[in-house]
């Protein structure tokens, strides 16, 4: 099992994982902590096919999820499956100084 880490610090969609060319994967876990110490995160979450981009309804797997400060929001109950190049992408509505997601993806390659 591997994992990535990437802060999403701004307004616009972060990319958190891409499958590798020829490659799949399940993703076992994602967590997403706001480190701020006094400003609530609202966070959107996509998972994007290959030839595909983040935004809109269609791709989103969480939608306006409030994040306490200094709390952790966990997603492992179902996994996902991404093949080539397929992605992950987040985004943080209300961007501040301070205010920071630190996404953690927990992942397997399947082939």
């Amino acid at each position: 099992m591997s994992i990535k880490n990437t802060l999403v610090a701004s307004a616009n969609t972060t990319n958190i994982f891409t499958a590798s060319t020829g490659t799949e994967y399940a993703i076992t876990t994602m967590i997403f902590c706001n480190t701020d110490a006094t400003v609530s995160a609202s966070l959107n979450l996509w998972a994007v096919p290959y030839g595909s981009v983040a935004g809109g309804a269609i791709n989103r797997l969480l939608n306006n999820v409030v994040i306490p400060p200094t709390e952790t929001f966990i997603m492992d109950s179902e996994k996902l499956i991404l093949g080539d190049r397929d992605a992950l992408w987040a985004q943080v509505l209300e961007p501040g100084a301070d205010q920071r997601i630190n996404a953690c993806v927990s992942y397997v390659t399947i082939s």
